[in-house]
C-alpha cells in the first residue's frame, strides 16, 4: 500500500482551497453511442495550478491531512450549484468515496438534491469492510431517486465486489478494457460478457475512455449503448440547456 506523505505546502494550499471554496467544475458528457445524444454529465473537480498540479494531487493531500471527505463534499456542493445550468433531461453524476457517502452530511446533501436527477459514482478501489452499512446508505439514496454507479468495472476485486454487493443501476466499464477493444479479442470477449451481465441485472453499462472511432464502432457492435471519452468530448463547461447530439 502506498502511503501519501503529509506535505506542509500541500496543507497550506488545501486550507486555501477549502476556505476559499476554490474548486472549479468541469463536465464530461455521457452519450448514446448510436446517435451522440447526451444522456448525462459527470462532474469533475478542477483546481488552480497555483494550489495543486492535478486533482489527484489535491485529493491525495486532503486524504493525507484527514480532510478527504471535506474536499469531496465541497466539490459536490460546487457541482450542485450548477444544476440550474444543466441541459434539460440530463443527469448529473458526482464521484464519492465510500467513506464520503457514509458520512451523514454528504448523504443528506445528496438526498436533498435527489429530485434533480443525481447519480453517485462510487470510486473506492479498496476492500469495503462493512457492506451492510454501505448498502443501507445506498438503498436510502436509491429510495430517494438517486442512481448508484460503480466505477472502473473490470479493473480489480473492489469494483467486482461493489457490483455483487450493491446491485448498481449503472456500471462503468474501465478504460483499461475499452482501450484497444477493437483489436484485442480478450478485451472484446470480456466487454461482451459484461454487457450481457449488465442487461441481465437491469443495469446500464457505460464505456469510459472512448478515444478512437474504431473503439466507438466496436463498442456499438458489442451492444454497448452509452459511452464517455475524448472521442466524443473532453471535460469542459456545460453547453446551452438545449441538448444537441455530439456525433
Amino acid at each position: 500500500m502506498t502511503i501519501t506523505q503529509y506535505d506542509p505546502c500541500d496543507a497550506q494550499a488545501l486550507r486555501q482551497v477549502l476556505q476559499g471554496r476554490a474548486v472549479q467544475v468541469a463536465f464530461q458528457p455521457v452519450v448514446q453511442l448510436n446517435d451522440g445524444l447526451v444522456r448525462g454529465y459527470e462532474a469533475l473537480a478542477r483546481f488552480d495550478r497555483d494550489h495543486f498540479a492535478s486533482p489527484v494531487q489535491a485529493f491525495a493531500a486532503a486524504n493525507a491531512a484527514g480532510l478527504g471527505v471535506e474536499l469531496e463534499l465541497l466539490a459536490m456542493q460546487c457541482a450542485f450549484e450548477r444544476l440550474d445550468d444543466m441541459p434539460a433531461g440530463a443527469w448529473l453524476s458526482v464521484n464519492l468515496s465510500v467513506e464520503a457517502v457514509m458520512t451523514p452530511a454528504v448523504a443528506d446533501l445528496v438526498v436533498a438534491y435527489a429530485h434533480r436527477g443525481i447519480t453517485v459514482e462510487l470510486t473506492e478501489h479498496t476492500q469495503v469492510e462493512d457492506y451492510a452499512a454501505l448498502t443501507e446508505v445506498t438503498e436510502r439514496l436509491r429510495a430517494a431517486g438517486v442512481l448508484i454507479a460503480v466505477d472502473d468495472a473490470g479493473s480489480g476485486y473492489a469494483s467486482l465486489s461493489h457490483i455483487l454487493q450493491l446491485r448498481p443501476d449503472i456500471i462503468k466499464l474501465d478504460i483499461a478494457l475499452v482501450r484497444g477493444v477493437d483489436t484485442d479479442p480478450i478485451r472484446t470477449a470480456l466487454t461482451r460478457a459484461l454487457s450481457t451481465f449488465a442487461r441481465d441485472i437491469g443495469a446500464q453499462l457505460i464505456a469510459e475512455g472512448v478515444e478512437t472511432h474504431a473503439e466507438h464502432e466496436k463498442l456499438r457492435a458489442l451492444g454497448i449503448e452509452l459511452g464517455q471519452g475524448y472521442y466524443m468530448a473532453r471535460p469542459g463547461p456545460l453547453p446551452s440547456r438545449h441538448i444537441e447530439p455530439l456525433l
